[in-house]
């Protein structure tokens, strides 16, 4: 995908999750209905009635049967799709009991409070999981992490979009109905695709085949979810089969996508599996919570059973958000840490924020009901946050890696700390060194390595993690070298194609090169790998690495200067001495001579 319109689509979807968040959060503390029934969805037969609800109190009872056409499109999406109703909301509808009809009213009655907390988890982890997963398509695209951006939407879902469809029967309503269809199938879809190609998006043996299907699982589940939504809204009979492939059919999905899960960790090496381990055990959780709570949706009506569930779900997606950034602080699963970082800080700002404009809003605008004073202390406000951003934003980046990437930002300060020291160094093994040594333990490189300039070719002073039958040296007209001295800023080797036999290669390949350049001229190529476990570099490490060049650059022209100055005082001596010399030697003269 052009570059251009994948920053488009990223910015579409980002708005949108901010947008269902917002509203899920704003939303807190509605109260929820149910009518408290299940009802078999090809026969419309009442198969459990909860005790006390709506439903118990109208009569109803298992074994009737409702009249579909006389149900509204609101009492269709309750008993078809599951869905929610605001507290209070009446349908009516004829039940058929022995061969009488009697019509039945119902009045939504609240469910348990809980569910509002059920409700505000699902947007928090949903809008983390989808800003980071948006993020890794901008940084890192694939077809894994578009997989994991499109998991999220479908949780952001407004509770009070819902509500409104409930009773639209435009086209508009028939549109959005269509909107959530689709994205539900792509959900799925986004979950095998990288249930399938985590961690590395390389599918091998039996993933393989789960990612050629995934797409095709993904159309079909987008058209039985359409008809569904289709006979919902407009058939004056039930989704007969229709409705029972739509809520079984996760089930084979979940399988593969739990098989995809399994083989990854039983194919990765046993240091490795123990990193992959708490993303999979979480994603695993997330998978069977989802199947649980559908099922149990087809099967009974107790409301504490479906909160049960419910929250259930809404911990595997905290839990796996978690496990994600569990295993980027500490075992880099994924390259997300520097992602992780700046979206937490962006995310931070947001809420902070809007926080502060809503306070503004309830406070004048609806508790003292000066919407003239709101307006004006909110344009203040505004320019206040608008001039204050920068340090704001510089602060809060420095307090997120001090605290929740420590490990990666004391790396920073040990790379900021030699390369301070850098210009003072006495001798060139020293810059070898801080070159080498520094980057490769404070980063947990794979590989590191200093070719300084040697005549007409650049030879390799000191490595980390090469052997000795790889490059000793690299030649003048090495592709890589010229490239390098033409330009005299870093590259990605692979930019150029540059491949030699002689080089590391797996984890420990070639990902970066840096030019080191005094006076205008390549005074040495230093080349660094990825980190252990096979994660590329991200910006903030690559900007550590430059200006640790840049002050190795001083740090050899302080040497040169250093030799110069030696020579220099050595020539002075020799020219005091001979000086000294020819006096003593003109003075002997003189005396014979007289």
């Amino acid at each position: 995908m052009n570059a251009a319109i994948r920053i488009v689509v990223v910015a579409i979807l980002a708005c949108i999750e901010i947008a269902g968040a917002a509203a899920g959060i704003a939303s807190y503390g509605r109260a929820i209905g149910s009518y408290g029934f299940v009802a078999d969805k090809s026969t419309m037969r009442v198969v459990s009635v909860e005790p006390g609800s709506a439903a118990a109190l109208a009569g109803l009872a298992a074994g009737d049967e409702i009249a579909y056409e006389t149900l509204s499109l609101r009492g269709r999406k309750f008993v078809v799709l599951d869905e929610n109703v605001p507290v209070g909301a009446t349908i009516s509808f004829d039940v058929v009991r022995d061969g009488a009809i009697r019509p039945v009213t119902l009045r939504a009655r609240e469910l348990m409070d809980a569910l509002q907390a059920v409700r505000l988890t699902y947007a928090i982890a949903g809008l983390a999981l989808g800003l980071v997963g948006l993020a890794l398509v901008l940084l890192r695209p694939s077809r894994m992490t578009w997989g994991f951006a499109f998991a999220a939407p479908p949780l952001l879902i407004p509770i009070d979009a819902i509500f409104w469809a409930q009773q639209d029967r435009s086209t508009t309503g028939a549109l959005w109905d269509g909107l959530i269809a689709l994205s539900l199938a792509a959900q799925v879809t986004g979950v095998l695709v990288f249930a399938s190609r985590f961690p590395d998006d390389a599918p091998r043996g039996i993933d393989r085949l789960i990612d050629r299907v995934a797409m095709p699982i993904g159309i079909a589940l987008a058209a039985i979810y359409l008809v569904v939504a289709a006979y919902v809204r407009f058939a004056g009979l039930p989704p007969a089969g229709w409705i029972e492939v739509a809520d079984y059919a996760l089930i084979l999905p979940a399988v593969a996508a739990l098989t995809a899960l399994v083989s990854t960790y039983v194919t990765t090496p046993g240091g490795a599996r123990t990193r992959l381990a708490p993303v999979i055990a979480a994603f695993v959780f997330l998978i069977l919570a989802g199947v649980a709570r559908q099922l149990a949706r087809e099967l009974t009506a107790d409301a504490g059973v479906l909160l049960a569930l419910s929250a259930a779900f809404a911990a595997s997606l905290v839990l796996l958000a978690a496990s994600v950034a569990y295993g980027v602080i500490r075992h880099r699963v994924m390259d997300v840490s520097f992602i992780i970082s700046r979206t937490l800080v962006y995310t931070l700002l947001t809420i902070a924020a809007a926080t502060l404009f809503t306070l503004i809003e309830y406070v004048f605008g609806k508790l003292l009901d000066s919407r003239g004073i709101a307006s004006l202390i909110e344009i203040v406000a505004a320019i206040v946050l608008g001039l204050s951003l920068n340090v704001v934003h510089r602060r809060l980046d420095t307090f997120v890696d001090r605290v929740l990437f420590r490990q990666r930002h004391l790396a920073e300060r040990r790379l900021a700390g030699a390369a301070q020291a850098l210009p003072y160094a006495s001798t060139a093994d020293a810059v070898s060194a801080a070159l080498v040594e520094e980057p490769a333990q404070a980063l947990d490189l794979a590989s590191a390595a200093l070719f300084r300039r040697d005549g007409l070719s650049y030879r390799r002073v000191d490595s980390h993690g090469w052997n000795e039958s790889q490059a000793a040296a690299l030649e003048e007209d090495d592709r890589l070298v010229l490239r390098l001295r033409a330009r005299l800023e870093p590259i990605d080797p692979a930019e150029i194609q540059w491949c030699r036999p002689d080089l590391p290669e797996g984890e420990r390949a070639v990902l970066y090169a840096v030019p080191v350049v005094v006076e205008r001229s390549l005074e040495a190529v230093a080349l660094y790998g990825g980190h252990v476990g096979n994660e590329a570099l991200d910006p903030d490490e690559r900007h550590c690495l430059r200006e640790l060049a840049d002050a190795a650059a001083i740090g050899y022209e302080h040497i040169l200067a250093a030799e110069l100055r030696r020579r220099l005082d050595g020539v002075e001596a020799e020219n005091a001495a001979l000086r000294a010399l020819e006096k003593k030697l003109s003075d002997l003269l003189g005396r014979r001579l007289a």
